[in-house]
This record gives C-alpha cells, sequence and structure tokens, in this order.
C-alpha cells in the first residue's frame, strides 16, 4: 500500500542496512495491476524505473488477484535484471469481504466484531488465486527459483482483529480500531502491515526495531512499546509461516488464510541480558553416588556486563556438577552477583547436555529484591556456555531473556 515506503526507508535506517532506496512510488487508488500497466510510458514511473535494470525489489498490491498486470511487469523487469524480486500483497477486503467480490461489500456498515472462525475464511478465495497464480509465474519465468512472493498482509490482519476479539491485545479493544472507514487502515494496522514488508523484504525478523513515527504520531499513549512489539511479533510470525513469503527457515506450520485461532502460539525471541566471565577453583571430588559421579567445584568470582546490568560474581558459590552414568552432565551451580549500583542478586544455573556436543546450554533462574532488578524476578532465561581452559577466565556463561 502507498503509505509503506516511506517507513520502509524508517526501519531500514534504523536497522542499518546501507543502500535501501525508494526509486520510485506509483498510485492509483483501489486500482488493478493491469490499470497501472495500462498507463500512458510518459506517465508510467514503474515502466521507467524498470527499464533503467537498477530496481531490486518490485512491489505490487493489487485488489484481485489474479491479476494480469502482474506478469506484465515481471517479464518487463527481467528482461533489465534478471536478478530482481517481485513482491504481491495480499490485501484484506474492503467492506470486509473478500476481494474476488469487489467492489461488492459492507461499505455502510461493515461487520467489525467478526469471529476468529469468521475472519479465518474471509479472505481465502482471493489468497488460493494469489497463490495459484505466482505459481504459475515462477514456473514460467525463475528459471529453477522463485522470483515473485507474497506478502500476507490479509492473513496477518485476520490474526491481529481474532486476537482482539480474544481480548489479548494490549491497548486495542476493538477491531474497528483498526480502520478509519470501511476499508483503510488506521495506525497500528499500517505499522502491522508495513513491519510485515520489511520481514518479506528482508527476510528477517522486525522484533525489536524502533516503533515507527507513524505510530507514535497517533499521540495515543495506550499504543506503546508494548503493542508495537506485537504488533512485529505477528507480522513475523505469520511471514515466517508463510511458504508463499520466500523466508528459508524451519517452519512451525506451513499456513494459507488466516492463522487458526486454536493453533496460534507466541514465537520467543531471546534477548541479551549479559555476558560473564566466571572463576573457579580446584574441583572437590565427592565420589560415586546413586545417580553418578558428583564433584563441587567453587566459584571464586568473576564479571558480568550486558545492556541492563553488570558488576562482579561473589567469590563462594559452587557448582554441584554431576557426571551421571548414561554420558550426560549436570550442572547446578548457585552463587551471587553484585551489581556496579550495589545490589546483591542470586543466581542458580541448571543445564544438562549429552555427548557429542557436552554441556552447552542452561536455565538460569534470579532472586533479586524489590526495586530495580525485580524484572530478573518475573522473567524466563536460557543460556550458553563456553568452556576454554587456555584463557584466563575459562568460563564464559551468556544469559539471555525471552522475549
Amino acid at each position: 500500500m502507498w503509505y509503506v515506503p516511506e517507513l520502509l526507508g524508517e526501519l531500514a535506517a534504523a536497522r542499518g542496512i546501507e543502500g535501501h532506496q525508494l526509486l520510485g512510488l506509483q498510485k492509483l487508488g483501489a486500482s488493478r495491476t493491469l490499470q497501472h500497466w495500462q498507463l500512458p510510458d510518459g506517465d508510467n514511473k514503474a515502466k521507467q524505473a524498470l527499464k533503467t535494470g537498477q530496481v531490486g525489489v518490485f512491489v505490487m498490491s493489487p485488489i484481485q488477484l489474479p491479476d494480469e498486470g502482474l506478469e506484465n511487469f515481471v517479464k518487463l523487469g527481467l528482461q533489465h535484471n534478471p536478478d530482481m524480486r517481485f513482491l504481491v500483497q495480499l490485501s484484506w477486503g474492503g467492506g470486509d469481504i473478500d476481494n474476488q467480490e469487489f467492489p461488492k461489500g459492507a461499505w455502510s456498515v461493515p461487520d467489525r466484531n467478526k469471529t476468529p472462525e469468521q475472519l479465518a475464511k474471509m479472505n481465502v478465495p482471493n489468497i488460493k488465486a494469489g497463490e495459484a497464480q505466482i505459481k504459475e509465474l515462477n514456473k514460467r519465468y525463475g528459471k529453477g527459483k522463485d522470483v515473485v512472493f507474497l506478502i500476507p498482509t490479509a492473513q496477518a490482519a485476520a490474526e491481529l482483529r481474532s486476537r482482539i476479539y480474544r481480548k489479548e491485545i494490549p491497548g486495542l479493544t476493538s477491531q474497528d480500531e483498526l480502520f478509519v472507514d470501511p476499508a483503510h487502515p488506521s495506525p497500528p494496522l499500517e505499522a502491522l502491515n508495513t513491519y510485515l514488508h520489511y520481514a518479506v523484504l528482508y527476510q528477517e525478523s522486525p522484533v525489536g526495531l524502533p516503533m515507527i513515527d507513524l505510530l507514535k504520531r497517533a499521540n495515543r499513549p495506550e499504543w506503546d512499546e508494548k503493542l508495537n512489539r506485537t504488533l512485529q511479533e505477528i507480522a513475523w510470525q505469520t511471514a515466517r509461516n508463510y511458504p508463499y513469503s520466500g523466508i528459508k527457515e524451519p517452519k512451525s506450520s506451513q499456513v494459507s488464510g488466516s492463522l487458526p485461532a486454536e493453533k496460534s502460539f507466541a514465537v520467543p525471541e531471546l534477548e541479551l541480558v549479559y555476558t560473564s566471565y566466571v572463576d573457579i577453583g580446584k574441583p572437590l571430588h565427592v565420589g560415586k553416588m546413586p545417580e553418578g559421579e558428583r564433584r563441587v567445584i567453587p566459584i571464586t568470582g568473576g564479571t558480568f556486563k550486558g545492556p541492563k546490568m553488570q558488576g562482579e560474581i561473589i567469590p563462594g558459590g559452587a557448582d554441584w556438577n554431576l557426571s551421571r552414568a548414561d554420558g550426560a552432565t549436570v550442572a547446578e551451580a548457585n552463587y551471587f552477583l553484585r551489581t556496579d549500583d550495589g545490589v546483591v542478586i542470586r543466581i542458580s544455573n541448571w543445564g544438562v547436555g549429552a555427548p557429542p556436543t557436552g554441556l552447552r546450554f542452561t536455565n538460569p533462574r534470579f532472586e533479586a529484591p524489590h526495586g530495580k532488578y525485580d524484572w530478573l524476578n518475573q522473567s524466563v532465561f536460557v543460556g550458553t556456555l563456553d568452556v576454554d581452559f587456555s584463557q584466563p577466565h575459562p568460563i564464559c556463561i551468556r544469559v539471555f531473556c525471552l522475549k
């Protein structure tokens, strides 16, 4: 949609992506792509840009699919740049009707209280038509690879509306808040679609990017960072689980249409809490126990540093280490951290690993006094463990918070 290009530039700049450039924008309200193709050459910015051979990605947002204009632009673009990609937005239907029926629809009073089951079915015919067309275009012009991809905007919008229906979205209480009229989006839905375009364009998660200015300028306190992150998570979950987006990573499910409400799930992201270097003393070999060989490894000190906290490891802790009969190693380390502002925090770090990789991951748990570090008591963490006895500080532990 017309509002996305400028916002994409904002995200690319925030991410530090070099070379992102908007070469042109061609707008026709409520149009088919074929209408863009049929514009006179002198007025056709899209054709002019493609003929330069400088376009790396060409984005289209037709209403109904299939659309003859898609093929025309794909052919022209590949003639001048055989390595380019084409992205096609699967749009939601104005008037809450599938775009196969456009311009019919409930334009006067759309039903903005649809159930997740209704939303899951609402755009399926147009989505299926789009999938069929890009399959054919890739077969005809891809020369063994995919060159045309779909942006699952309709599916992501249906998922957001489903979550609003289930009262799961912070800052949004009504599906009607997503629209300014029977068809056009308000800032939260615009933001969702922008994050979705970013995910498909750059094949990476938008989660963690700054809130776009459009959402800030809405001047709605309830549309805060928590809502922004939720929109980013929905965009990434939808895009990476959709086989026509082109995102190359293991997919937890393959979906077409809206994400089914009963199968929706949160995909965790990792945020670095700190990196620590732990000093240890000579192990105390306790001997064979019913579960295996027990030894106690003293923790004699160390340091930790991260974006939100840093300080020292207080001497006196220990790892109650167990080498089990099945070859696995179990770590159970208990010790204290002291932050640089004087707060003492207890950590219990448990982990298990077996050959051939050994012990590599842990599950840290924290106990912090009320105050600045209370969030440690309210979050889930994972850790990575690297051991290198050739280094002055042989134990390196990185702790991540699940978001």
